[in-house]
């Protein structure tokens, strides 16, 4: 079980701005992905400072999520996660449609050690989505679906944890 222990010290920990692509990005919100009684990774999302709840969710703006990993996951839950997600969120058919496209970025990452940053950037403008491990870029693609679909395992329902959820998205409107 996934489950969300943020606090306004754990937003103090992320930078309050960021940049993408030349547009200035804001911190929305922060919590923490907890497993049984493991704190798993922290997490925050960026976005414009204006950016709606519903645009965020629907990838129709810039954004970013930070995911800082707080102890060592093999990439084999990580995807096993991502796939329980995905399961609850797309019937069947469609499931099978944006499979292929969730394996080809979930091929560029690999098991998480304490203290690892991954980065997923989306920038509807360009359209580009990419994934990064410590500053080094593993996985592009101009795919709005597959940036939709991705970010939607912690931002569309039912997402990883309501609780996470409701934290990254917790300075939207």
């Amino acid at each position: 079980m996934i489950g969300w222990g943020g606090s306004s010290a754990l937003a103090a920990s992320f930078a309050a701005e960021k940049s993408l692509d030349g547009t200035e990005l804001v911190l929305q919100g922060a919590g923490t992905a907890s497993y049984m009684f493991w704190d798993v990774y922290d997490a925050a999302l960026y976005a414009p400072a204006d950016a709606s709840q519903d645009a965020i969710i629907n990838a129709e703006m810039p954004m970013s999520l930070l995911l800082e990993y707080r102890r060592d996951v093999d990439v084999a839950d990580i995807r096993n996660a991502t796939w329980a997600t995905l399961d609850k969120q797309y019937e069947v058919k469609a499931r099978e449609v944006i499979r292929p496209k969730i394996e080809t970025i979930q091929n560029a990452m690999t098991d998480a050690t304490d203290g690892d940053r991954y980065r997923l950037d989306w920038n509807p403008d360009v359209p580009r989505l990419s994934l990064s491990l410590n500053g080094d870029k593993r996985f592009e693609s101009d795919d709005v679906e597959l940036a939709r679909a991705y970010f939607g395992i912690w931002l569309a329902e039912p997402p990883l944890s309501e609780e996470l959820r409701a934290a990254l998205l917790s300075r939207t409107d």
